[in-house]
């Protein structure tokens, strides 16, 4: 089983990559839209540079391409005319307008049409057309010492700041410690996980109480900077525990949680379809379990299922979760109605763990235009270095963008990478903070707040 595993991850590492290099450039520019979000001081020249470089190639290569294109179809008539014996003038064309001022024109080209006095031309302009000299005449235009400047003087800073983030990320990627990994193995052979492309689902214990629940809260997850979703096995594990389906959602081969890449809108759609169903037919199954097979317990079974989700994550993934549900909740939430009648919807709870602490990276939740405030849980910790406030004024500034009912809470003595369980959270990091409390206590800390923060709204 455990090889099995190992295969699968690297499958789906492989297939993630893979799906990153198919499309470069689109990457690259959620790449650079993803980064310059959250630094804009540090990419403003870099892009004012790129756009204008952008420009002066449109500005002077389509003006160009143009041109020669419809000059190679349009004819031209030669230098020299004659006069024929009947007083008639008559004009040999050349083979196009660009074929009668350049050497470079292919050999293969068709030869010249004549035009009579009548004005009639004997073959169609479009056998005119030169493709080859075309495509000579775009590699020079690429490789001319005007584009190679531009390239050096308007593009080269952004691809350099590009690189050079993009080696800080793959430097930072964090795994999951191996305890951590045999836990989430074991959820998954007793059935309690299930890994998906995109996502991991981490399912409630079956119980005579749960089988007869109509609504579920269920929780969507983003995972901090550079952290594998899987190292969220243990803390998370622990909300399931408690009655609370969670998505832990895979942001590979980057993780980084922006609308960019994979926290977005529509990826929050795919998860409740994908997910909602998962959660819906695992309740309908424990139902049948505890109602047996007889037509009253069938019509119970068959009840609707209503599955709600509240979005959440951690440092990074936390400030992606505020901004997705900014950005919901100024249109009407998502709700999908399932084939089999239940409903998976996005609830308006949010819960943010080390993140909130950057004020300007937090939307207005006052002012998105919701009827419906949404209910939020800031939590952190109190020796983290990373999610601090710098004065008390940002703290106040913060809630000034909160609704009333928001809650911040701190864990005493936990610390930045105490929220997951990667290869180097056990460590008191310098960029962390130290903690001075085990990981396992912060750990039941934060799922016993974020579980109660949760199901407060059922009561």
């Amino acid at each position: 089983m455990k090889s099995s595993a190992m295969v699968y991850s690297a499958i789906s590492s492989a297939w993630s990559w893979l799906r990153f290099l198919i499309r470069p450039h689109k990457r690259l520019i959620s790449l650079i839209e993803c980064w310059s979000s959250y630094e804009p001081s540090k990419w403003e020249s870099q892009l004012e540079l790129m756009n204008s470089g952008i420009k002066l190639g449109l500005d002077m290569m389509i003006p160009s391409l143009l041109l020669c294109l419809v000059g190679s179809v349009l004819p031209s008539p030669s230098l020299g005319g004659s006069i024929d014996t009947d007083g008639l003038h008559s004009f040999l064309l050349q083979k196009s307008m660009v074929d009668a001022f350049s050497p470079y024109t292919s050999a293969l080209a068709s030869s010249p049409p004549t035009l009579t006095y009548s004005g009639k031309i004997q073959h169609s302009l479009m056998s005119n057309f030169d493709l080859p000299y075309l495509l000579r005449l775009l590699t020079l235009s690429i490789i001319s010492p005007v584009t190679l400047d531009a390239l050096f003087n308007y593009f080269t800073p952004v691809l350099i700041q590009v690189f050079s983030r993009l080696r800080f990320i793959l430097l930072s990627r964090k795994g999951p410690d191996a305890s951590t990994k045999a836990a989430l193995l074991q959820r998954v052979q007793t059935g309690r996980a299930v890994r998906r492309h995109g996502y991991d689902l981490y399912l409630p214990p079956k119980s005579r109480d749960a089988a007869d629940l109509e609504l579920i809260t269920g929780l969507i997850f983003f995972p901090g900077f550079g952290i594998h979703h899987s190292a969220y096995a243990d803390i998370i594990g622990r909300i399931s525990d408690c009655g609370t389906p969670v998505i832990v959602v895979s942001l590979e081969p980057l993780r980084q949680a922006h609308r960019a890449l994979g926290a977005g809108v529509d990826d929050v759609r795919r998860l409740i379809k994908s997910g909602g169903k998962e959660v819906a037919n695992y309740y309908k199954h424990m139902r049948g379990e505890y109602n047996g097979t007889n037509s009253i317990s069938n019509t119970v079974i068959d009840r609707n299922i209503v599955v709600e989700w509240a979005i959440g994550g951690h440092s990074m993934g936390g400030y992606g979760a505020l901004q997705i549900t900014d950005e919901l909740m100024k249109s009407s939430l998502p709700s999908i109605l399932l084939h089999d009648g239940s409903i998976t919807r996005v609830g308006s709870q949010i819960v943010a763990w080390a993140a909130g602490t950057d004020v300007e990276g937090v939307p207005n939740l006052l002012e998105n235009g919701s009827s419906s405030p949404p209910s939020i849980l800031v939590l952190l910790a109190s020796n983290d270095k990373i999610a601090k406030f710098s004065s008390q004024q940002q703290k106040f500034l913060l809630l000034s963008k909160l609704p009333k009912t928001s809650r911040l809470e701190t864990i005493k003595g936990g610390n930045h990478s105490g929220f997951a369980s990667y290869d180097t959270a056990a460590k008191n990091s310098p960029f962390d903070g130290p903690r001075d409390i085990p990981l396992e206590a912060q750990h039941e800390e934060a799922s016993s707040r974020t579980t109660r923060f949760l199901l407060s709204k059922n009561k």
